[in-house]
């Protein structure tokens, strides 16, 4: 009966298949911020079509009480952004692909931060989906090859209960028990058990960079053994903007742990915690085939803005 509960608070997601599989988790977007992500369109092709709002101004969108005019790094981030899903799109031939985006798709409007392209959270949401549908596009998702996308909740101050609207818009593929997106997924993948979270280990900085994740892998090893439960062999995080990536292994058992880059550039909050730090903005995917492998992240370029007199 305990075993029974557990799937159901734990419902696992299962991918059949006999091709090699690419997991492409994307974590923090915060769109509707203006740091973050945001679409660029001058009234060039962009190889898609662009939404409704989108007036080919400058680059400028067209919200109900203003129009927003994205910054010179807004449009990095969306080259970026680009420049990944079109060097996904290469391994179209060879793999399927299980995109899922983790969590704070959205910037929402919290703790009264003048940070934001809009305040109203239907148009960050409109926003974020067409985001999620351009690069779909661009990667050449396709449902009839068996590709799939799934939508986890984040940080309630950022994305409050909007997973629900961005997984229904998107169509996102369900899970067992019927929700439309997740605050915890166990997935297996060609016999490879993966965990995919929002909150996990935290990254740590400097010389302690990633000793947490390793030993948040270590206590769950030793969790899974003590509860009979499948010892994941790869964990997928997010939140908290940094490019991590570390391995624990014991007794020829491999644990891969990953907390994603963001595609948000710092704001005011992150200057206060972390002013000194580079930015690693970008994508990191995962091979999944006989065995997991993961690959180099995809991030912009990030350097010192020095004054000099």
């Amino acid at each position: 009966m305990l075993n029974q509960i557990r799937e159901w608070i734990t419902p696992t997601v299962e991918i059949k298949s006999t091709q090699k599989v690419k997991v492409i988790p994307i974590a923090d977007l915060h769109t509707g911020g203006s740091t973050a992500l945001f679409p660029f369109y001058n009234g060039d092709d962009l190889g898609y079509p662009p939404h409704q709002n989108m007036t080919g101004d400058n680059g400028a969108w067209k919200f109900k009480h203003t129009i927003y005019l994205p910054s010179a790094k807004q449009y990095q981030l969306f080259r970026q952004f680009t420049k990944c899903a079109e060097e996904i799109a290469k391994a179209r031939e060879e793999y399927r692909f299980v995109v899922v985006a983790t969590g704070d798709g959205l910037e929402g409007k919290h703790h009264e931060t003048p940070q934001l392209a809009t305040k109203q959270i239907s148009e960050q949401v409109d926003v974020h989906v067409w985001l999620m549908e351009y690069f779909l596009s661009k990667i050449g998702f396709d449902r009839e090859r068996g590709d799939l996308l799934y939508v986890g909740a984040g940080t309630d101050c950022h994305d409050g209960d909007e997973d629900f609207t961005i997984a229904d818009r998107l169509n996102a593929d369900r899970l067992p028990n019927g929700d439309n997106s997740f605050d915890f997924m166990p997935m297996d993948i060609n016999g490879k058990r993966f965990w995919f979270l929002h909150h996990g280990a935290s990254a740590g900085r400097d010389m302690a960079l990633g000793n947490a994740l390793h030993n948040w892998m270590r206590n769950k090893y030793w969790m899974c053994l003590e509860e009979g439960r499948v010892i994941p062999d790869c964990v997928i995080s997010g939140h908290y903007h940094k490019n991590v990536y570390d391995t624990f292994t014991r007794n020829d058992r491999t644990i891969h742990g990953i907390i994603l880059p963001p595609f948000q550039l710092k704001t005011r909050f992150g200057y206060r915690v972390a002013a000194a730090e580079l930015e690693g903005v970008g994508i990191r995917t995962i091979d999944v085939g006989d065995d997991v492998k993961v690959n180099p992240a995809m991030l912009l370029g990030s350097h010192d803005d020095v004054v000099t007199v």
